[in-house]
């Protein structure tokens, strides 16, 4: 399977390649419904039963605390050891945080989505791009911490390759796109290139 790369606007699911990636996107949006993002309690879960191995779930509970509530099997799998619990800060490099921290939070805070794809090595052949989405949750109760919930899957099937060399960090990853769910985006000068954003 190839990348569809676009360097300008367009639509999030005309740039997806991935089963999970598009079936996440498609449910999010059923779930919102008219409002800019979908609340707890609007959530189906049943309905991604299916890719909920490769979803992970974060607490953004301020620009330097971000913890996994749920991180799923597959992606354990994939890194070789047990991720909820783990905070976004441990599993980056000192010198990508400060970028990671403040595109997380203008996810959380704006709000807004996220796009982009990481190149992971594995134990076997050639490295492997996984795609990921990430796209906000609101909490049913004012005050609580918005979710990131992201769903990412390999393009193609890794399962004879596994595990994932370098698991300590998670990368920066490449072609990091803003997405604009209804209330903006940020600035594309925190990304790591200023590249346009897609809307949903």
């Amino acid at each position: 399977m190839t990348w569809r790369r676009e360097t300008s606007g367009g639509r999030l699911l005309d740039q997806l390649s991935t089963p999970a990636c598009i079936g996440f996107t498609q449910a999010w949006l059923e779930w919102r419904g008219e409002a800019v993002a979908p609340h707890r309690g609007q959530l189906r879960l049943e309905q991604i039963a299916q890719h909920l191995r490769w979803l992970s779930v974060m607490e953004v509970r301020s620009p330097e605390d971000m913890v996994f509530r749920l991180v799923g099997t597959a992606i354990n799998d994939t890194r070789g050891r047990e991720l909820t619990g783990t905070t976004l800060k441990d599993l980056s490099l000192a010198k990508d945080w400060p970028r990671r921290a403040a595109i997380t939070w203008a996810v959380a805070s704006h709000p807004a989505g996220l796009t982009h794809r990481v190149l992971f090595e594995y134990t076997l052949g050639p490295p492997v791009y996984s795609e990921y989405v990430c796209l906000p949750v609101f909490s049913e109760t004012p005050g609580t911490p918005v979710q990131v919930f992201t769903i990412r899957e390999p393009v193609e099937d890794v399962s004879l390759t596994l595990p994932q060399l370098k698991t300590a960090y998670n990368h920066v990853g490449e072609g990091n796109r803003f997405i604009d769910i209804g209330a903006g985006v940020p600035s594309a000068d925190l990304l790591p290139e200023p590249i346009e954003s897609l809307s949903i």
